[in-house]
């Protein structure tokens, strides 16, 4: 015979249960999803101010995007992210136990499914809050109904209610409207209960139609379904869950009640119900942490992160456990290896996929402008750089990034009326006022720009003469300022890349204009092969060979030799001991990069 606990370890158990799944909660965003949150914050910008405020209500359901950004915008810091996400979706938790208890379903569990369920959402860099937030709204109205018992109150004051609801949320009212529709049918239970129905049907299915014909300028679709994210977003399937989740659950239990005459459903709390209620949540989080969260995306986004705050050992760190390859990665890394003094001693001790990993190619979308301008700004190509910020925050709409990476741009290119612009968008906003605030001064004091060594040092590498390039711009950069070392490094980059060596053996005289005490490893790898392949001595003056290059390149030699000439053997011998050396990716990058 099961053993029952009393009401008083009940009491107890729950709030055990709840310190400790929340808190692991909010463990896991923090731990697992912060670089997560992080991107969200990056990709929107909350303002305050009215014309911000009022773009919220041009359309039914914009507003609870408004309350989401307004959350968002605290993302910055981990720590508070992380403690929003969570109680957010303790919010959530404890207003389905509310709706539960006033229907009757007494099940502790049936509460934590809906915070399982937001978990797996929010672990997606895409998912915005501001949908959780819907949710919220539309199960307090689905609360607040409830508790108006009286029909003249609840219709009065319930239909006012729908109605803001659908300004405030758009579809979501609906959602709310499917809740009330099963409240009047399996909880109020009145002998009017088909026609009461029918008319909350009639309303929520009108109403739209009129807000789409007279009140808003909006889409026949979206007059029913916006902010439904059901169209064209991955992963998706989970929030229709959401949704589906209340009514499925109310409709069994209340249908099951009645069948039984019971006024209250009730699952006892004792070790049975205890252990498979565990199993549930263990399985949730175990489907959440397998499923939903994708590690690698959190490992890119860590890198970004590190890019923008320019901690490059940390994107070099993380670049090493990311499993496999990726452009994007391969792009990061080769900008972090150049910014710590490593990119032509240590770029084959990571994968490369040819050019493709020293910049993104251009295309209109929401990924590419967005992290593909970073390799301009460090390569002092600063028009280009302003391009590809601009384009970011057309395709992406206002956000931090590329609002600063605008400012300094036009800071630099001494367009100061446009930065000043931009700067009185960021002095709007909570957590960039202080840093408009600071590079205001450079425009009100244009004089102290020499002073800023980032500002001044690229204003020394503006281009002299226009030019168009629809690549990097290296050969325009390198004639317009021979002594960008980043552009002459990347350049050199390019011609090992695409195992160009008649032109790497051509400029690799630069080495001394630049001031470069000894020959970079990767060079005198490629400098061995094309002096074996030109038989000459390419060597620039005053410059040597270290010998233990000329040993390993003995040592590489001698086992190709004995592979004889099966391509296959050699990169599966040579891999271990040779795959991150120059020799290895002119010998055998094709098969490396399948």
């Amino acid at each position: 015979m099961q053993r029952f606990f009393s009401e008083k370890i009940v009491f107890r158990l729950r709030w055990i249960i709840l310190c400790i799944l929340f808190p692991a909660f909010y463990i896991y965003f923090f731990s697992f999803n912060k670089f997560h949150l992080f991107y969200l914050e990056q990709i929107q910008l909350f303002r305050f101010s009215s014309d911000y405020f009022q773009a919220f209500h041009e359309k039914p359901g914009e507003f609870i995007f408004y309350l989401g950004e307004f959350l968002t915008q605290f993302f910055v810091n981990p720590y508070l992210g992380a403690g929003i996400v969570t109680l957010v979706a303790a919010i959530t938790c404890f207003l389905s136990h509310l709706i539960f208890k006033k229907l009757g379903i007494n099940a502790f569990v049936l509460c934590l499914v809906p915070v399982l369920i937001i978990e797996a959402l929010q672990s997606n860099h895409l998912y915005k809050i501001g949908l959780t937030i819907g949710i919220i709204l539309a199960l307090s109205f689905a609360w607040l109904y409830l508790r108006l018992t009286g029909n003249l109150k609840r219709y009065i004051i319930g239909g006012v209610a729908w109605f803001l609801l659908y300004h405030l949320s758009g579809s979501f009212a609906l959602f709310a409207s499917l809740l009330a529709v099963l409240f009047e049918m399996l909880y109020f239970n009145s002998k009017t209960k088909w026609i009461k129905s029918l008319a909350i049907i009639l309303v929520s299915i009108g109403f739209p139609y009129l807000a789409w014909k007279f009140f808003y300028l909006i889409t026949f679709r979206d007059a029913w379904f916006y902010p439904f994210p059901f169209w064209g977003v991955s992963r998706m399937p989970l929030f229709a869950a959401l949704l589906v989740y209340f009514p499925v659950i109310i409709s069994i239990l209340s249908v099951y009640k009645q069948i039984r005459k019971k006024e209250v459903w009730v699952v006892p709390w004792n070790y049975t119900s205890i252990l498979i209620g565990s199993l549930v949540v263990i399985v949730g989080f175990l489907f959440v942490k397998t499923k939903a969260y994708d590690p690698k995306i959190e490992i890119f986004l860590g890198m970004d992160h590190y890019v923008q705050t320019e901690d490059w050992n940390k994107v070099i760190g993380l670049s090493k456990t990311y499993p496999g390859t990726n452009q994007l990665v391969i792009y990061y890394t080769n900008l972090a290896l150049y910014k710590t003094g490593q990119f032509s001693d240590r770029m084959f001790d990571f994968p490369q996929n040819g050019i493709n990993g020293l910049r993104l190619k251009w295309v209109r979308d929401e990924v590419t402008p967005f992290f593909g301008g970073e390799i301009f700004y460090h390569l002092n190509y600063i028009n280009e750089a302003y391009r590809w910020a601009f384009e970011s925050m057309v395709a992406k709409g206002l956000n931090p990034r590329s609002l600063k990476r605008l400012v300094l741009t036009s800071l630099i290119n001494r367009h100061y009326e446009i930065a000043a612009r931009y700067l009185n968008v960021l002095d709007e906003t909570m957590f960039y006022k202080d840093w408009a605030t600071q590079y205001k001064t450079y425009v009100s004091d244009t004089a102290q720009i020499s002073q800023n060594k980032e500002l001044a040092g690229k204003r020394h590498f503006l281009a002299k003469h226009d030019f168009i390039s629809y690549d990097l711009g290296l050969n325009e950069l390198l004639q317009e300022h021979p002594d960008n070392k980043m552009a002459f490094e990347y350049q050199m980059a390019v011609f090992l890349l695409n195992k160009d060596i008649a032109n790497f053996a051509a400029n690799i005289y630069r080495l001394k204009e630049l001031g470069y005490r000894e020959i970079p490893v990767n060079y005198e790898e490629a400098l061995l092969f094309c002096m074996t392949y030109f038989k000459k001595d390419l060597v620039p003056d005053g410059y040597s060979i270290r010998p233990a290059t000329i040993q390993r390149k003995n040592d590489y030699i001698a086992q190709i030799s004995r592979c004889g000439g099966d391509r296959e053997r050699a990169a599966r011998e040579l891999y271990n001991q040779f795959g991150k050396t120059c020799w290895y990716y002119l010998h055998f990058a094709e098969q490396t990069n399948k």
